[in-house]
């Protein structure tokens, strides 16, 4: 009896350090796929603050040669409050 009981044990060990290794395996996939979408971010994120930085240089350069050459800057357009109109008219 002892040498099935061992038999069993041994099998039962067997898929349980399968499983182990099938949830490892899974672990370090998701984390792989993690520090991806990470490095993605990061990449982004320098593109987008390099291009913001280059639209302000070209504005302010724009800013610089019209103020040279006479011409005002460019206003920002503002939005004029909206009036209330009731029923009486």
């Amino acid at each position: 009896m002892s040498s099935k009981d061992s038999e069993v044990r041994r099998r039962a060990e067997e898929k349980f350090a399968m499983a182990r290794q099938r949830e490892d395996d899974v672990m370090n996939s998701q984390r792989q796929l993690q520090q991806a979408e990470a490095a993605k971010l990061v990449r982004l994120r320098a593109l987008r603050m390099a291009k913001e930085a280059a639209e302000k240089q070209a504005a302010e350069t724009a800013a610089a040669e019209a103020s040279a050459a006479g011409m005002p800057a460019k206003a920002k357009r503002t939005r004029r409050p909206k009036t209330e109109t009731g029923p009486e008219g």
